[in-house]
């Protein structure tokens, strides 16, 4: 038997271990933002974009994701695909999500910053057949560039808050005919990014 002395603790610590399973089981606890990938304009830094015809379960199977979008944009001869995904599973975003966007193998990854806008992380691909894969990860409108210390930051703040998406911005140039400083589509990859983060106020329903 436990001494009544005790039982205020007990009872503090059982009612903050209550708190997470509350939030998570009995409520909706997801934050909405706002925000949707189908604001994106089909037109971006002069490209025109059109839907790549993806497979409308792709983003749930792949990311659980109610909210993707992904077009093929066109330059002239430039040709490019970009993707956005979000999801409240941030780990099926930023482990590895070229092996579900695009069928290339990337022996080859960095981290970039480039002159255009220095604060987004950029991860950067090579392609063994030559082709540039870019993607950026926001959650809760800062970037990502350490998924792991991200994930180790966040874990306790998830138990007691609501969750929050993450957002990818995927870009795949399969044929690039310059460096990936110079990459035309580096405007258009930017631009997406800003339009969809211009929009929403953060709320809770």
């Amino acid at each position: 038997m436990i001494s009544t002395r005790f039982l205020p603790a007990v009872c503090g610590l059982v009612a903050v271990a209550l708190v997470p399973t509350l939030i998570h089981s009995y409520s909706d606890s997801a934050v909405r933002d706002g925000r949707s990938t189908a604001s994106i304009p089909a037109v971006l830094a002069g490209y025109a974009g059109a839907p790549s015809g993806r497979n409308a379960t792709w983003g749930q199977r792949r990311f659980e994701s109610d909210d993707w979008t992904e077009r093929v944009y066109r330059a002239g001869r430039d040709e490019v695909t970009l993707t956005v995904v979000r999801s409240y599973d941030a780990k099926a975003l930023y482990h590895h999500p070229e092996l579900a966007v695009t069928e290339d193998t990337f022996p080859r990854t960095e981290i970039r910053r480039f002159a255009q806008r220095p604060e987004i992380p950029v991860f950067v691909l090579q392609a063994e057949t030559g082709g540039v894969g870019l993607y950026a990860l926001q959650y809760d409108d800062a970037f990502v560039e350490d998924p792991i210390r991200f994930q180790l930051r966040s874990a306790g703040e998830m138990l007691f808050s609501g969750r929050k998406a993450m957002t990818l911005f995927f870009l795949a140039d399969n044929a690039p005919d310059s460096s990936v400083d110079a990459l035309p589509s580096l405007g258009l990859f930017f631009e997406a990014i800003d339009r969809f983060t211009s929009q929403g106020v953060s709320q809770r329903p």
